[in-house]
């Protein structure tokens, strides 16, 4: 399943951003980065995003990744997408 981007609040879709590399996405208005994003977003990416570094790093911690220490924030989205 799949996440429509209008779905998503202004701080998860600062994330995908930052996931997708859009360069300036924490600058960026709702509907800047709305234009400038790929979508739909896969659902095992989307319930992670919005959330603090803080309860990614702990669901992080609880999925087993190893390295999580090391990870930026993107990564670690990643890595708990990958990991259901």
């Amino acid at each position: 399943m799949t996440t429509d981007l209008d779905d998503l609040n202004v701080d998860a879709l600062k994330d995908l951003g930052r996931v997708q590399q859009v360069e300036g996405h924490n600058d960026m208005t709702r509907d800047e980065l709305l234009d400038a994003l790929d979508g739909p977003v896969d659902d095992d990416l989307a319930k992670w995003l919005g959330k603090s570094r803080q309860e990614i790093y702990d669901a992080a911690g609880d999925a087993g990744i190893e390295g999580r220490k090391d990870m930026q924030k993107s990564e670690l989205l990643r890595a708990l997408a990958k990991s259901g």
